[in-house]
Protein backbone atom coordinates (compact mmCIF):
# COMPACT_ATOMS: atom_id res chain seq x y z
CA UNK A 1 0.00 0.00 0.00
CA UNK A 2 2.89 2.78 0.47
CA UNK A 3 4.78 1.77 -1.66
CA UNK A 4 1.76 2.07 -4.46
CA UNK A 5 0.60 5.12 -2.66
CA UNK A 6 -2.86 3.56 -1.56
CA UNK A 7 -5.12 3.10 0.97
CA UNK A 8 -7.26 0.12 2.54
CA UNK A 9 -9.86 -0.29 -0.22
CA UNK A 10 -7.51 0.56 -2.62
CA UNK A 11 -4.84 -1.72 -1.27
CA UNK A 12 -7.98 -4.46 -1.21
CA UNK A 13 -9.12 -4.09 -4.66
CA UNK A 14 -5.04 -3.99 -5.74
CA UNK A 15 -4.87 -7.65 -4.30
CA UNK A 16 -8.00 -8.64 -5.36
CA UNK A 17 -7.03 -7.94 -9.03
CA UNK A 18 -3.39 -9.47 -8.76
CA UNK A 19 -5.79 -12.91 -7.22
CA UNK A 20 -8.34 -12.67 -10.15
CA UNK A 21 -5.09 -12.28 -12.77
CA UNK A 22 -3.54 -14.78 -11.15
CA UNK A 23 -6.72 -17.66 -10.80
CA UNK A 24 -5.68 -19.95 -13.36
CA UNK A 25 -1.85 -20.58 -12.56
CA UNK A 26 -1.58 -19.73 -9.15
CA UNK A 27 -4.65 -20.67 -7.44
CA UNK A 28 -5.49 -23.66 -9.75
CA UNK A 29 -2.14 -24.92 -8.35
CA UNK A 30 -3.03 -24.29 -4.61
CA UNK A 31 -6.56 -25.90 -4.87
CA UNK A 32 -5.02 -29.15 -6.88
CA UNK A 33 -3.77 -29.92 -3.03
CA UNK A 34 -6.81 -30.35 -1.79
CA UNK A 35 -9.35 -33.35 -1.51
CA UNK A 36 -13.12 -33.68 -2.65
CA UNK A 37 -14.53 -33.41 0.68
CA UNK A 38 -12.47 -30.77 1.91
CA UNK A 39 -13.71 -27.72 2.92
CA UNK A 40 -12.02 -24.54 2.05
CA UNK A 41 -12.98 -21.50 3.71
CA UNK A 42 -12.08 -17.51 1.81
CA UNK A 43 -12.63 -15.06 4.57
CA UNK A 44 -13.03 -11.65 2.86
CA UNK A 45 -12.83 -8.51 4.02
CA UNK A 46 -15.91 -6.99 5.17
CA UNK A 47 -15.58 -3.58 2.72
CA UNK A 48 -19.06 -3.83 0.42
CA UNK A 49 -17.09 -2.38 -2.34
CA UNK A 50 -15.34 -5.86 -3.01
CA UNK A 51 -19.14 -7.16 -3.57
CA UNK A 52 -20.95 -3.98 -5.18
CA UNK A 53 -18.80 -1.88 -6.88
CA UNK A 54 -16.27 -3.98 -8.37
CA UNK A 55 -16.55 -7.82 -9.85
CA UNK A 56 -13.66 -9.44 -8.62
CA UNK A 57 -15.61 -11.53 -6.01
CA UNK A 58 -17.52 -12.49 -8.20
CA UNK A 59 -15.55 -13.79 -11.06
CA UNK A 60 -13.57 -15.62 -7.77
CA UNK A 61 -16.68 -17.48 -7.08
CA UNK A 62 -17.49 -18.48 -11.12
CA UNK A 63 -14.07 -19.86 -11.10
CA UNK A 64 -14.71 -21.92 -8.21
CA UNK A 65 -17.64 -23.03 -10.07
CA UNK A 66 -16.19 -23.98 -13.15
CA UNK A 67 -13.71 -26.15 -11.12
CA UNK A 68 -16.73 -27.90 -9.63
CA UNK A 69 -16.72 -26.23 -6.16
CA UNK A 70 -19.33 -26.32 -4.68
CA UNK A 71 -19.64 -21.99 -3.22
CA UNK A 72 -21.85 -21.33 0.15
CA UNK A 73 -21.68 -17.71 0.95
CA UNK A 74 -21.84 -16.79 4.54
CA UNK A 75 -22.46 -13.38 5.62
CA UNK A 76 -21.62 -12.08 8.80
CA UNK A 77 -23.72 -8.83 10.74
CA UNK A 78 -22.16 -7.86 14.01
CA UNK A 79 -24.65 -8.35 16.37
CA UNK A 80 -23.89 -4.94 17.67
CA UNK A 81 -26.12 -3.95 14.25
CA UNK A 82 -29.32 -4.96 16.26
CA UNK A 83 -29.20 -2.23 18.81
CA UNK A 84 -30.12 -0.08 16.26
CA UNK A 85 -32.84 -0.79 13.53
CA UNK A 86 -31.56 1.52 11.40
CA UNK A 87 -28.15 -0.22 11.61
CA UNK A 88 -29.87 -3.75 11.07
CA UNK A 89 -31.82 -2.31 8.09
CA UNK A 90 -28.41 -1.10 6.26
CA UNK A 91 -27.18 -4.45 7.22
CA UNK A 92 -30.16 -6.44 5.82
CA UNK A 93 -29.91 -4.74 2.70
CA UNK A 94 -25.90 -5.05 2.08
CA UNK A 95 -26.70 -8.90 2.98
CA UNK A 96 -28.85 -8.78 0.25
CA UNK A 97 -26.47 -7.06 -1.74
CA UNK A 98 -23.51 -9.44 -1.53
CA UNK A 99 -26.73 -12.47 -2.43
CA UNK A 100 -27.51 -10.88 -6.00
CA UNK A 101 -23.82 -10.22 -6.95
CA UNK A 102 -22.33 -13.76 -5.98
CA UNK A 103 -25.70 -15.93 -6.74
CA UNK A 104 -24.86 -18.61 -4.07
CA UNK A 105 -26.62 -20.22 -1.14
CA UNK A 106 -26.60 -17.95 1.26
CA UNK A 107 -25.94 -18.00 4.90
CA UNK A 108 -26.60 -15.50 7.26
CA UNK A 109 -24.86 -15.10 10.62
CA UNK A 110 -25.84 -12.56 13.61
CA UNK A 111 -22.16 -12.70 15.03
CA UNK A 112 -21.00 -11.55 18.35
CA UNK A 113 -23.67 -12.53 20.64
CA UNK A 114 -22.11 -13.11 23.76
CA UNK A 115 -21.23 -9.26 23.40
CA UNK A 116 -25.42 -8.28 23.56
CA UNK A 117 -26.48 -6.68 26.78
CA UNK A 118 -29.36 -6.54 26.04
CA UNK A 119 -31.29 -9.86 24.79
CA UNK A 120 -35.34 -8.42 25.11
CA UNK A 121 -35.90 -7.96 21.15
CA UNK A 122 -32.74 -10.15 19.63
CA UNK A 123 -35.80 -12.53 18.68
CA UNK A 124 -37.34 -9.67 16.33
CA UNK A 125 -34.17 -9.96 14.38
CA UNK A 126 -33.54 -12.96 13.98
CA UNK A 127 -36.34 -13.57 11.27
CA UNK A 128 -37.40 -9.84 11.09
CA UNK A 129 -40.86 -9.25 10.91
CA UNK A 130 -41.50 -6.71 8.57
CA UNK A 131 -44.20 -4.60 10.38
CA UNK A 132 -42.43 -4.58 13.40
CA UNK A 133 -39.06 -3.13 11.06
CA UNK A 134 -41.44 -0.79 9.40
CA UNK A 135 -42.97 0.04 12.40
CA UNK A 136 -39.52 0.71 14.56
CA UNK A 137 -38.02 2.73 11.41
CA UNK A 138 -40.75 4.66 11.24
CA UNK A 139 -40.46 5.81 14.95
CA UNK A 140 -36.87 6.83 14.44
CA UNK A 141 -36.72 8.33 11.19
CA UNK A 142 -37.91 11.58 9.82
CA UNK A 143 -41.39 11.19 8.71
CA UNK A 144 -40.81 12.54 5.12
CA UNK A 145 -38.91 8.48 5.29
CA UNK A 146 -41.81 7.10 5.51
CA UNK A 147 -42.36 5.91 1.90
CA UNK A 148 -38.64 5.36 1.93
CA UNK A 149 -38.42 2.77 4.70
CA UNK A 150 -41.52 1.34 3.16
CA UNK A 151 -39.96 0.28 0.39
CA UNK A 152 -36.72 -0.85 1.92
CA UNK A 153 -38.94 -3.23 4.11
CA UNK A 154 -40.96 -3.98 1.27
CA UNK A 155 -37.19 -5.41 -0.26
CA UNK A 156 -36.20 -7.34 2.10
CA UNK A 157 -39.54 -8.89 3.25
CA UNK A 158 -40.30 -9.54 -1.01
CA UNK A 159 -37.21 -11.49 -1.45
CA UNK A 160 -37.62 -13.85 1.85
CA UNK A 161 -33.93 -14.61 2.08
CA UNK A 162 -32.51 -12.09 5.08
CA UNK A 163 -33.06 -14.36 8.12
CA UNK A 164 -30.10 -14.58 10.16
CA UNK A 165 -28.70 -17.73 12.79
CA UNK A 166 -27.15 -16.35 16.10
CA UNK A 167 -23.56 -17.27 16.72
CA UNK A 168 -22.43 -17.07 20.31
CA UNK A 169 -18.71 -18.68 20.33
CA UNK A 170 -19.43 -19.21 24.18
CA UNK A 171 -22.17 -21.64 23.72
CA UNK A 172 -21.82 -25.30 22.94
CA UNK A 173 -25.37 -24.71 21.02
CA UNK A 174 -24.59 -21.95 18.98
CA UNK A 175 -26.71 -22.64 16.35
CA UNK A 176 -29.87 -23.39 18.49
CA UNK A 177 -32.09 -20.59 19.87
CA UNK A 178 -31.02 -21.71 23.28
CA UNK A 179 -28.24 -18.64 22.81
CA UNK A 180 -30.51 -16.81 25.40
CA UNK A 181 -29.70 -18.97 28.53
Amino acid sequence: MEELGLGPNGGLIYCMEHLEENLDEWLAEELDYYLDDDYLVFDCPGQIELFSHVPMLRNFVEHLKRKNFNVCGVYLLDSQFIADVTKFVSGCMASLSAMVQLELPHVNILSKMDLVTSKRDVENYLDPEPRFLLSELNEWIAPWFKKLNKSLIEQVDEYSMVSFIPINLRRKAAYSMHWLK
